[in-house]
């Protein structure tokens, strides 16, 4: 077995797939590496049938800057080790990225078969991306989203995310800790996470920092009197403790009380300080709880439910009147434990400007061809009414959008549904945006590297998604229509296609 090097960033780039390799060695045979292409990266459907959150693209366009700047002495190293063929290998070595990213940004809600990320590039270069972008975004697009319900479900009471230890690795983690908090949740507890994108950690206290003390009510009481003492002076002066180690009513509780009135917590507190149940019957724990703690007179005590919580048992448990002020979610968001593959798709759509598209007998594998972005259309009101997807080069649909005209859309398998959109009645918004040109990074991205701003994107675009469209239960269909231009194109792709058989 060979030693294993350290890995670099760069083993981020070529997180990939032999078989990208294996053809791009014949298409440098066949001298097609300089080929203009445009691959889509698309999702195709839902947990929940309804729309997804847009996070990733920050670590997408970071391939570009890894590619470009590492040295060609580095990229030797891995590639001689894995790569046999001679030609490729010193071609793989000198490249860099020269084409464009288009992408919607972090934060963006977004709908089945809209392009997500494009990339135009000369083939070769577009092709190695696939398996990266695609394990960047579907981890991204799975937490994300997964946040999203998460959250709506338990609105307005907020929502942290815990899942890292049940992570499916550092990335998922990491970078999967800003997912969530891009789709809504409030805070996360990952260190690392705060470290690399300045999104503050919070946590409480576990049960074995309790059973440190030993066991019973008077070692409890040691471990949260010890826990006020030392951490209520502290910058990050929050005080919540952990309640159900041994008898949530008939110890925990009662020990919590007299630690805060011990150590001279009160209302008056300025920090977070209250409780955290974690397991039995949460609803019943809670209300006995609040309870108590009003009893003894501290109101603004806060209480934190976790234990195996979701989106379903955040709704059951509103309705049986729990009382809570947080909740702290693990894995149900950390991996998107009822819906853990995403199922996103990278497909090329163009080559040299001529469309190209992958024809199925399962009609959802059916791709959009051409070089194409997406308008969102918003009725009177300012609500979400449609999106449009339409290609970028002289579509007569996009035209009229832009100027603002009279235009119909319409389904693309019935005719007969169709909308007319009169002038002056809506208003639109290109959800697409160029991050990168020609290789080079644009300012744009600056607007990706703050998570703070891409949660506030996230929430205000929620705003304009109709209740009916929100629901987590059979959501209200939202239009995704192609362009007239667009369906003509498909249509006759289709049709030559079906002509060589």
């Amino acid at each position: 077995m060979k030693k294993r090097r350290i890995l670099t960033e760069f083993a981020r780039v070529i997180n990939s797939d032999r078989y990208q390799y294996t053809e791009s060695d014949v298409l440098l045979m066949e001298e097609m590496q300089d080929r203009e292409a445009v691959f889509d990266m698309f999702f195709r459907k839902t947990e929940d049938g309804g729309f997804a959150v847009v996070s990733g693209i920050q670590e997408v366009i970071s391939l570009v800057e890894i590619l470009n700047t590492t040295p060609e002495e580095e990229k030797r190293r891995y590639f001689s080790e894995i790569i046999e063929e001679k030609e490729l290998l010193e071609f793989l070595v000198k490249l860099k990225f020269t084409g464009e990213i288009y992408a919607m940004r972090d934060g963006e809600i977004v709908y089945p078969n809209e392009p997500i990320v494009t990339v135009k590039a000369p083939l070769i270069q577009a092709k190695i991306l696939e398996t990266p972008i695609l394990n960047i975004m579907n981890m991204n697009l799975a937490i994300a989203t997964k946040a999203s319900m998460v959250t709506r479900a338990a609105n307005p009471v907020p929502v942290s995310s815990f899942g890292s230890r049940r992570a499916h690795g550092f990335d998922s983690a990491v970078s999967g800790n800003k997912a969530a908090y891009i789709g809504g949740c409030s805070s996360h507890s990952n260190l690392v996470t705060e470290y690399t994108y300045g999104i503050p950690s919070v946590g409480t206290m576990a049960h074995s920092y309790v059973q440190a003390f030993g066991l019973g009510r008077e070692a409890e009481k040691e471990a949260f009197d010890a826990f006020i003492r030392h951490r209520k002076t502290r910058k990050n002066n929050t005080l919540i403790l952990l309640i159900d180690t041994f008898d949530t009513l008939e110890i925990g509780i009662k020990n919590a009380v007299k630690a805060f009135k011990n150590g001279g917590i009160d209302d008056s507190y300025e920090g977070l300080y209250g409780i955290r149940i974690d397991s039995g019957d949460l609803a019943y724990f809670s209300k006995k709880c609040r309870k108590a703690l009003n009893e003894a007179g501290l109101f603004k005590a806060k209480i934190f439910l976790t234990s195996s919580i979701d989106e379903g048992v955040i709704k059951s448990l509103k309705v049986q009147g729990a009382e809570v002020d947080y909740f702290g979610v693990g894995d149900a968001i950390g991996v998107s434990k009822s819906n853990p593959c995403f199922g996103g798709v990278y497909k090329i759509v163009e080559v040299d400007k001529k469309p190209v598209m992958k024809l199925s007998e399962d009609v959802i594998k059916i791709s959009n061809p051409g070089f194409k972005e997406v308008y969102r259309i918003y009725d009177a009101d300012g609500i979400a009414y449609a999106d449009l997807i339409t290609l970028v080069r002289s579509d007569e649909d996009k035209e009229k959008l832009i100027n603002n005209e009279d235009i119909v859309i319409r389904d693309e398998k019935y005719e007969f549904k169709s909308s007319k959109l009169r002038s002056g009645e809506y208003s639109i918004k290109l959800l697409t945006r160029k991050y990168v040109q020609g290789g080079k990074i644009m300012d744009d991205y600056r607007e990706l590297l703050d998570a703070d701003l891409s949660r506030e994107y996230y929430l205000k675009g929620l705003e304009k998604i109709s209740i009916e469209r929100r629901r987590l239960e059979n959501p209200h269909t939202y239009k995704v229509n192609l362009s007239i231009p667009l369906i003509n194109l498909k249509y006759e792709l289709i049709k030559k296609i079906k002509e060589t058989i």
